[in-house]
């Protein structure tokens, strides 16, 4: 999948979790998640900057912090999957 599918999922999780639709936001995170791995696995250099980003999301979302969480998926992940290749 390409990186600006991949922002553009996390757009969609963040949209849905600010509207309160947590079920939808909730299935796109969990394919953002799937479709995340073989992306990071073809661009190693992201893993440092990312993982550490995907725990903060992970905590947001278990405190049933739904702008948090759309925050850091929107402003924090998708610029980074759209970062140019170092």
């Amino acid at each position: 999948m390409s990186a600006e599918a991949l922002a553009a999922r996390a757009c969609a999780a963040a949209a849905a979790h600010r509207l309160g639709m947590l079920a939808q936001g909730g299935e796109e995170l969990a394919l953002l998640v799937d479709e995340l791995a073989p992306f990071l696995a073809a661009r190693p250099e992201l893993v440092a900057s990312v993982t550490p980003l995907l725990g903060e999301i992970v905590r947001a979302q278990e405190r049933g912090d739904a702008i948090g969480l759309a925050d850091g998926l929107e402003h924090e992940l998708a610029p980074r999957l759209l970062a140019p290749r170092s």
